[in-house]
């Protein structure tokens, strides 16, 4: 499927995800330290370099509409699916609920 990722025009690391015209939810990213570095390494030998990569890790928190968390993910696709889920869980599980019918004409 695809899904178009709009950006927040106030929050930088927030992207909108929307499929079918309907806005699904967002994603916030959120950068890291890796916890696996050895630092003593690094401070012995000032030669060494190290990649923004290499220190650094990405994650995306996925928040599905009406503000359900759905979790951190490694990547933006996996985000996506969650909030996907999310809300197809919430659909197949609504209860009580009104239905309403409006013209063709109207939207």
């Amino acid at each position: 499927m695809n899904y178009k990722l709009k950006k927040d025009d106030y929050l930088s690391s927030k992207k909108y995800v929307w499929r079918g015209g309907v806005c699904l939810g967002h994603i916030f990213s959120e950068v890291k330290d890796r916890q696996n570095i050895d630092w003593q390494k690094y401070r012995e030998d000032k030669t060494l370099r190290m990649t923004v990569s290499d220190r650094l890790i990405v994650k995306y928190n996925a928040i599905s509409y009406p503000n359900e968390s759905c979790g951190q993910y490694d990547s933006i696709e996996a985000a996506i699916i969650a909030i996907e889920k999310k809300q197809q869980n919430m659909f197949d599980n609504l209860e009580d609920y009104d239905i309403i019918t409006t013209g063709n004409n109207d939207v």
